[in-house]
């Protein structure tokens, strides 16, 4: 068995969204990647994280990042530990089969990567977390709780497992016997009840990390994570769900459980969804992702790698600043800079924002513009 990857030294793609193929090394330390948009930054980062996390942070088709007119694509990483060097590989094709390889050998699921690479990333895009639904919520918190938690990630899957067949046959309700309805749904339920105790102490975790961050990075502000848990002794759900049995045919769906579970972000007690301004949700999209960092150091001992895609040009000055000095505050355990990886379109968006590119520990890449896509 394999241990901790930490962080990731080459990286190679092979027909993966716009590179037909593409090699490239980072610092361990700091790597900034730039060029025009449509140059591929992002795909790169992307390429990381699949091969972290055994899928996309921004696809659930896997097939769909392949290049056009290619039947698969293949990811290659080498994550370095010390002296020690583990190679991953990942091949998926046009119908979404997977294999994933680590130093050579096949490995039967993607948990067994999950957690010997950890990597937070932070976009754009994830400014869905504070202004998307609690749908958006849940995810970016699975995907956190399912790291630094494996339990978490286990009972996860087997409540998906359950909730799968049961809203399976809720879709044929005419075709089903009430009975048959039985077997899933105490699955469902012991599932669910375990789930919903594992969230409710990951949660506990995540604010002790969160209260840390913001009393470091903007001591004034007054930020919380809302969790409107629930809590159902076993036989009480199962008993819920037989109730709500024929509203949820009618619906197409399970309408109760830990997948509708509501989580709010509050700035300064208000909901941020509702009341926040474009500044507050910048403000509050990094220092969640900050606390993201934090839990991670605190529940593995190691700290992720961290990718911002093209973050710069969308904040001030002064956020940038803050940003890149609390970044500059995280050390490895031998005081070395945390494995941070940055796109962008303009690196002088990156020097004003306090890095010096001058340096021993920052490597810089420039990607070209390719037409052939």
């Amino acid at each position: 068995m394999f241990g901790f990857f930490l962080a990731i030294s080459k990286l190679s793609l092979f027909s993966f969204r716009n590179h037909e193929k593409k090699e490239i090394t980072f610092s361990k330390g700091i790597t900034v990647i730039w060029g025009e948009n449509g140059s591929g930054k992002t795909s790169l980062l992307e390429a990381i994280y699949i091969l972290s996390l055994g899928k996309s942070f921004k696809t659930h088709k896997q097939s769909s990042v392949i290049k056009k007119g290619h039947t698969s694509y293949i990811l290659k990483g080498d994550f370095s530990y010390g002296e020690i060097t583990n190679s991953v590989a990942i091949q998926t094709n046009l119908n979404n089969t997977k294999t994933i390889k680590v130093n050579g050998k096949t490995i039967k699921n993607r948990k067994e990567i999950i957690g010997k690479n950890n990597v937070v990333v932070l976009s754009p895009e994830d400014q869905v977390i504070t202004k998307g639904g609690p749908k958006e919520r849940r995810l970016f918190f699975d995907r956190l709780f399912s790291i630094v938690d494996n339990d978490y990630l286990n009972t996860l899957q087997e409540f998906n497992r359950a909730l799968k067949q049961r809203n399976a046959l809720i879709l044929n309700c005419k075709q089903t016997k009430g009975e048959s309805f039985l077997p899933w749904e105490e699955k469902l339920s012991i599932s669910a009840v375990k789930l919903w105790e594992i969230r409710k102490k990951c949660f506990s975790d995540y604010l002790k990390s969160l209260n840390n961050v913001v009393s470091e990075y903007q001591k004034d502000l007054i930020l919380n994570v809302l969790y409107m848990e629930k809590t159902y002794k076993k036989e009480d759900f199962e008993k819920k769900l037989k109730q709500t049995r024929e509203r949820d045919c009618l619906l197409g769906t399970t309408s109760h459980g830990p997948h509708r579970d509501n989580i709010k972000i509050l700035w300064s007690g208000k909901d941020i969804r509702e009341y926040g301004s474009q500044g507050e949700h910048k403000i509050s999209l990094i220092l969640l992702k900050l606390a993201e960092i934090h839990l991670i150091k605190q529940k593995t001992g190691k700290n992720p790698t961290i990718l911002l895609d093209d973050v710069f040009a969308k904040l001030d000055l002064n956020r940038s600043k803050k940003l890149v000095s609390y970044l500059n505050s995280i050390k490895t355990e031998e005081k070395d800079p945390i494995q941070t990886i940055i796109t962008t379109t303009d690196v002088l968006n990156v020097e004003q924002s306090g890095l010096i590119l001058n340096n021993k520990d920052v490597k810089t890449h420039k990607l070209e513009l390719s037409w052939n896509i």
